[in-house]
């Protein structure tokens, strides 16, 4: 049977997906027009036909029915909605349209999970400063201000003022600015109950098929760092039973809310005092799950979005032993960096006990985005006996492993454990109109 994937820059790499897909010979890549995707056009071809999207969804779902495309996928956000046109031209099961924009649009998806009874947050769409005035009229503070569309929490800010915001909303939509925002969302700020060391959220890995949901796991997380960067997770989750029955009911609810019938889900939920609530749903992949899930599970999580795909069974997943917690933590960039001018100590700790391996995922030399999105410059990967235990390899290792900085005042040098000590410091939130809309 031939799968048609939709390629991108997205939670499968391009490597991951060359493993994973060695068992399928018939394999159809849809790219677009996009530097990521010319990159690797000679890898894709070697795996499998590559189709280059016209712009015309007739022509390009005719193309792929010429190919005899049997089922479509996708791991990434503008993906979603690409193979969610040509699955309704085609007649495959994946998302529908509706769907795919309830899954990619934050203020469409706030509305249908509202409408469902599984919203719980007040938000309000803002694409004006006029808009933003409205939205604090019915809103509390603190508020959480994010584009409409975007991911890896990309412009995404804490406010606690209503001046501040103003700027902000007004400096994100200046239509005369590189990266501007086209649409945001301005939310009510969820405030998680206490977890630590762990994060006060977790995410919740599914694959739909028809009316039937299958959990395959529930991730824990660690503690964000300022604003809303993600600097590591694990599995399984450490969760009371009754919240993880929660949590898994509220993750259903929420797919059903947004007609999610086919695919694999990544559904992030907060642990607040008022019980679980929706942060968001993905209908793709999470990111960096193909190694966390292979380690934990020894399940192929994009050979379960390919067989969900071609129709297969929905898989059993296989329970965790309880007796070991596999993890990543990425290093995060501090605020203001612009440019990572080098990396050292990487030799010095590997290979070391709990550790199962080192990646670096930002180059020396590379230039770092200013608005704020998490942008892991690397991933440790180790195994444990007890979630407990991953501070203790995280104290031991971080020191020795050593990253260089580009900044308005030269260049800085910093260990991973002092780059982690001086995020977790970042001042949370803008606090007031003395702040504007400058980084807190």
């Amino acid at each position: 049977m031939t799968l048609a994937i939709v390629f991108e820059q997205a939670a499968a790499t391009a490597g991951e997906l060359m493993t994973s897909l060695e068992p399928y010979p018939d394999v159809v890549f849809v790219v677009g027009d996009d530097p990521y995707a010319r990159r690797f056009a000679s890898l894709l071809r070697t795996a499998g036909e590559v189709v280059e999207l016209s712009g015309d969804t007739t022509a390009d779902a005719a193309r792929l029915k010429a190919a005899g495309v049997h089922g479509i996928t996708a791991f990434g956000d503008w993906g979603v909605g690409v193979a969610a046109g040509l699955a309704a031209e085609l007649g495959l099961p994946f998302h529908s349209p509706e769907t795919a924009r309830g899954l990619t649009d934050k203020h469409v998806q706030r509305t249908l999970l509202d409408r469902a009874g599984v919203g719980g947050v007040g938000h309000r769409p803002v694409q004006s400063r006029a808009d933003w005035d409205a939205a604090v009229r019915d809103l509390a503070f603190p508020l959480v201000v994010k584009p409409a569309q975007g991911k890896g929490s990309r412009n995404t800010r804490l406010v606690t003022d209503e001046a501040a915001g103003r700027d902000l909303v007004t400096r994100l939509l200046d239509r005369t600015r590189p990266g501007h925002e086209t649409a945001l969302v301005a939310e009510e700020y969820l405030t998680g109950r206490g977890a630590e060391p762990f994060g006060d959220y977790v995410s919740v890995e599914s694959v739909c098929r028809g009316t039937s949901v299958r959990h395959i796991g529930v991730t824990g997380k660690f503690p964000l760092v300022h604003p809303f960067r993600e600097t590591g997770q694990f599995f399984p989750a450490v969760l009371p039973r009754a919240t993880l029955l929660e949590v898994l009911a509220l993750t259903e609810a929420a797919l059903r809310a947004l007609g999610v019938a086919h695919g694999i889900t990544h559904t992030e939920i907060k642990l607040t005092d008022r019980g679980p609530r929706v942060i968001e749903v993905n209908g793709r992949l999470g990111g960096n799950l193909v190694d966390l899930y292979q380690r934990g599970l020894g399940l192929d999580m994009i050979r379960v979005a390919v067989e969900a795909a071609l129709g297969a069974q929905l898989p059993e997943p296989p329970l965790p032993t309880g007796e070991r917690t596999v993890f990543q933590y990425y290093s995060q960039p501090p605020l203001g960096a612009s440019r990572l001018t080098g990396v050292r100590g990487v030799r010095s700790f590997l290979p070391r006990h709990h550790v199962d391996s080192y990646s670096q995922f930002v180059k020396p030399g590379s230039e770092l985005p200013d608005d704020l999105r998490s942008v892991f410059l690397d991933r440790i990967a180790g195994t444990v006996l007890s979630p407990y235990d991953m501070e203790g390899v995280l104290g031991a290792c971080l020191p020795e492993l050593e990253f260089s900085f580009a900044g308005p005042d030269g260049e800085t040098v910093l260990d991973a454990a002092t780059l982690r000590n001086i995020n977790n410091r970042a001042v949370p939130c803008l606090q007031g109109p003395a702040s504007g809309g400058a980084e807190g």
